[in-house]
């Protein structure tokens, strides 16, 4: 009974293989000589899952870039003396940025310690150059809906819809750098929420979740990224040096003085 269970699974194992290495193997198009598979197309689409959306697009360029390269190389223009030079100088600096990633670009470290430090010192820098708003942008097409949402956000009376459905974006928005249309309503007054706002595709409302000055500091966590980024090239640029210099006395290195 076990020996016969044993070579169920096994039957089974082999045909699940046998199923996948099939469906790998499925054709989507072919030119020519050239095919197109499941498994290469997987390929094209960096490992992500095909789906009915993406195969037609991948399949048409495929198709299309099939035929340019047959009909290039049918030309001999695979063999221009510009064009490999080109592919040499482009494959070199390949390997000179894959040799750098893997030797010296990973161990560039940025502490969290040492972007506090930087924001302390510098804060100053940080301050905004005009009046600001955080705000979430409410949008509908429909008059009844925005009705309910004015209900919700106006009145705060309780409404049967999700209010959330209708969230189109939350943001930062600058004075003198959004539309004209929504400035004077979102900058000139106080209010908490602002609308309903009429415009030719519907109706919009602001909620304003918080407001600051022209002059004051952004937080932290506002400017994290861009002082990470900061100290990030200054030490890339200082190791650089060091690195560059250390793998160069690796080599016998001539310069003709008359160049110097």
């Amino acid at each position: 009974m076990g020996f016969f269970i044993f070579n169920l699974v096994l039957i089974l194992f082999l045909y699940s293989c046998e199923t996948k290495k099939k469906v790998d193997s499925d054709v989507l198009a072919r030119v020519s000589g050239k095919t197109l598979t499941i498994k290469k197309a997987q390929r094209l689409n960096q490992g992500k899952p095909l789906n009915k959306e993406s195969v037609p697009k991948i399949v048409s360029d495929w198709i299309q870039n099939t035929v340019l390269l047959k009909k290039g190389v049918e030309m001999d223009i695979h063999k221009d003396s510009l064009l490999l030079k080109k592919r040499d100088a482009f494959f070199n600096s390949l390997v000179i940025s894959s040799f750098l990633d893997q030797n010296y670009h990973s161990k560039i470290n940025v502490l969290n310690e040492e972007v506090l430090d930087y924001y302390s010192k510098n804060k100053e820098s940080f301050s905004r150059e005009t009046d600001e708003v955080f705000l979430e942008h409410y949008f509908t097409e429909k008059p009844s809906f925005s009705k309910k949402l004015k209900s919700f956000f106006i009145l705060n009376k309780k409404t049967d819809i999700s209010v959330s459905d209708f969230l189109l974006e939350s943001k930062t928005v600058k004075k003198g750098r959004t539309s004209d249309q929504f400035s004077s309503f979102i900058f000139e007054n106080n209010d908490e929420v602002v609308g309903p706002i009429r415009s030719k595709k519907g109706y919009h409302f602001f909620k304003i979740l918080s407001r600051y000055k022209k002059g004051s500091s952004k937080g932290l966590e506002m400017v994290y990224d861009e002082i990470f980024q900061r100290l990030y090239k200054e030490k890339e640029k200082k190791q650089s040096m060091f690195f560059l210099d250390s793998i160069k006395n690796t080599e016998q290195i001539y310069i003709n003085p008359k160049y110097q």
